[in-house]
């Protein structure tokens, strides 16, 4: 059985992303020289052998495709965030990027040597995908029974940490869920809205649990809902899926004259850079995009240079951070 980059990572307790970069003499890789020369040791050992398998300049050059229109990136800072740094962590390991819109898939070269896709895909569009190239690694979304590669954020982790947190504060606690669809049409639900409904058990209320679609509009909306119900009927703290739609949730709470975090506490989700500056700044799920880009390229170049790998699933943790949207 050939050994794989997750191999020697195991063995050597350092990330994917750490022994590709090693192994490729990433000259902008900051490791210490101990770490470095660990890698090198237990590949050896392994007797690790990279499998080319196209010419150089073929091998280098991927595709990074984003699964918002172009226009729509720039309002969601995490997807945007995810794709400045796959690009970043690409580049610096020396492949060629070319970034492509989930609206215009027919515009991705047919010589491409592998596709990173970031966010959500129906079965459709990665067979679309899979049929320009094989090597196929998404990012955020949850594709192993399908046979790919990815990389998804702990949501149930960091959606049980954050509601236990708050239910040992608060006996009434609700959510902002969200609901979106791929380019082509099929729905995807929340997964951080089943993760909420496990961990309140008992205690899940089914009106204290809206849906909207991840804008700030709906977040507004669906606060306006909650606030709709009777003060001692309505959640004392409620976990909101992003910060964009937390954004809308505190400007219905302001226009109520509820105080947060006194009168309703608030943790969302993603803490992309807008939850610094919000009014007050928001305790927040924190999704480490940077890793999770990492991992992906790491993935990527794993499966350009080994053949005949089973796809695999990284599951990249979420940290809570506390500021003052709630008081844990």
């Amino acid at each position: 059985m050939a050994v794989t980059l997750r191999d020697i990572a195991k063995r050597a307790g350092v990330s994917l992303a750490t022994v590709s970069r090693v192994l490729n003499d990433d000259p902008q890789l900051a490791v210490s020289d101990e770490t470095r020369k660990k890698i090198l040791t237990i590949a050896e050992e392994l007797s690790y052998t990279k499998r080319r398998r196209r010419d150089t300049a073929a091998r280098h050059k991927i595709v990074i495709v984003q699964w918002y229109p172009e226009l729509q990136e720039l309002t969601d800072l995490y997807y945007l965030n995810i794709r400045i740094n796959v690009e970043k962590e690409a580049q610096a390991a020396g492949l060629v990027t070319e970034t492509v819109f989930a609206n215009n898939l027919a515009q991705i070269p047919k010589d491409t040597a592998g596709i990173i896709a970031i966010g959500k895909y129906s079965p459709a569009q990665l067979k679309q995908l899979s049929a320009v190239s094989r090597e196929l690694v998404v990012i955020d979304g949850d594709v192993l029974a399908q046979g790919y590669d990815c990389v998804v954020p702990d949501f149930e982790g960091g959606i049980t940490q954050a509601t236990q947190a708050l239910l040992a504060k608060y006996r009434r606690v609700g959510m902002i869920a969200g609901q979106e669809s791929t380019t082509d049409g099929r729905p995807v639900a929340d997964p951080r809205a089943s993760a909420f409904q496990a961990a309140m058990g008992a205690q899940f209320v089914p009106a204290w649990l809206k849906v909207g679609d991840y804008s700030e509009k709906s977040g507004y909306a669906q606060m306006q809902a909650l606030l709709a119900l009777p003060v001692a009927k309505r959640p004392q703290a409620v976990l909101i899926a992003n910060d964009v739609m937390a954004a809308g949730a505190l400007r219905a709470l302001h226009e109520a004259g509820v105080a947060v975090p006194a009168e309703m506490a608030i943790i969302s989700f993603n803490d992309t850079s807008m939850a610094r500056y919000l009014y007050p700044p928001l305790t927040a799920i924190r999704v480490p995009t940077e890793q999770m880009a990492a991992m992906g390229v790491a993935l990527l170049q794993q499966r350009l240079t080994v053949a005949n790998l089973a796809p695999q699933r990284v599951v990249v943790g979420t940290l809570l951070t506390q500021r003052q949207s709630a008081k844990l």
